[in-house]
């Protein structure tokens, strides 16, 4: 069973379909080519969210950032006033952003230092490699978004996607973060080398016209690649079926402790930015459309724009249509299997994150 409408306490909110980036294992494109043709150009204004989250809603709320499953917020044109609105509405209110850092001026950002608690900067490498992943992002306006936030007062961390090609510079990034003021230095070990239960070694980077240009690979050092991957493999190498690991796997719902909910730049609202993931192929065709058809107009009763998030989050596709697909060997399982790819037993999505070592002893 899943919380209730006023048991939620945190957002995950994706303001706009819109992104400055091309990175390459991002659905909203062709792997780091052209922009699919059938992503939907969605932003949510200040209006709407004003709309969306009322001060009564706002109030119940601990924590909301800001992070798309296929935008940017720095490319929606009211990101600033609507981080303004949500802290006059609830002044204990956690805000974040999670952000390439490429747009925007020094200006901006710090105003923004004086309204977010915290900003995340997805950085994968330095000057000489981070877009090969961050396609479109220019280092130096990077470092002067960073710069401004950092020398303003913002809090920050640096989120550091590893690849081969980059792996090397893995040391060199954290002290520079250190350098800049950073806060955290993570490096992840991305899941998206997954593909239908098995890992693979690499994936093409393509141009608009979908030619190769070049290969995004996996770390050359163990401990960098992403821990699930060994597991996967080893099912597969005794025979075991990857769809049989998704028809019986045991699911633990990652929203459900937190109270989280997760809002599209269309207003929609789902338990989580995965099974918001309608547009990862064209409309219809993924299996997140299928829980999503059972309701009465389909989106339009997920629709935060036309209806309140409690009585949205008290409805069916919530209490109901989830939570089913939760039971193993089910008819619900086999008709959606998103919530056991990334909550099941296998979990590569938490197995992304390798631990930050601690700080050299400056006593030494």
């Amino acid at each position: 069973m899943m919380y209730r409408g006023d048991e939620v306490r945190g957002v995950h909110l994706e303001l706009t379909t819109r992104c400055n980036a091309r990175c390459p294992m991002c659905p909203r494109n062709v792997s780091g080519g052209r922009t699919t043709d059938f992503l939907p150009l969605a932003e949510l204004s200040l209006a709407d969210v004003k709309t969306i989250f009322p001060e009564n809603f706002a109030k119940q709320l601990r924590w909301l950032y800001m992070c798309g499953n296929y935008g940017d917020a720095l490319a929606a044109k009211d990101t600033l006033e609507i981080f303004g609105y949500l802290r006059e509405a609830n002044a204990k209110l956690e805000l974040r952003l999670i952000t390439n850092g490429g747009g925007r001026d020094a200006a901006w950002w710090r105003k923004l230092a004086g309204v977010v608690d915290w900003c995340t900067f997805s950085i994968d490498g330095l000057e000489d490699t981070n877009h090969l992943y961050r396609r479109g992002v220019d280092w130096k306006k990077l470092m002067t978004s960073v710069e401004a936030f950092i020398g303003a007062g913002g809090k920050a961390d640096w989120d550091y996607l590893v690849f081969k090609h980059n792996e090397h510079q893995v040391e060199q990034a954290r002290a520079l973060a250190r350098r800049l003021g950073f806060g955290r230095f993570n490096v992840k070990r991305t899941a998206r080398f997954l593909v239908n239960g098995r890992p693979v070694s690499r994936k093409p980077v393509l141009d608009d016209q979908g030619n190769v240009e070049y290969h995004l690979e996996m770390p050359s050092a163990e401990e960098l690649r992403n821990s699930a991957f060994g597991e996967f493999e080893s099912a597969a190498a005794k025979g075991q079926a990857y769809r049989s690991y998704l028809d019986e796997t045991p699911v633990t719902c990652k929203v459900l402790e937190p109270r989280q909910i997760y809002v599209s730049a269309e207003g929609l609202v789902f338990p989580c930015c995965w099974t918001a993931k309608l547009y990862d192929k064209p409309p219809r065709q993924g299996e997140e459309w299928r829980l999503v058809e059972k309701l009465p107009g389909g989106t339009a009763a997920l629709d935060a724009k036309r209806l309140p998030i409690r009585d949205i989050v008290d409805g069916p596709y919530f209490q109901t249509l989830v939570p089913a697909t939760w039971e193993a060997g089910s008819p619900a399982r086999r008709e959606s299997a998103v919530c056991t790819r990334v909550c099941g037993a296998r979990d590569a999505v938490r197995a992304q994150k390798l631990p930050e070592p601690p700080a050299p002893d400056p006593a030494r």
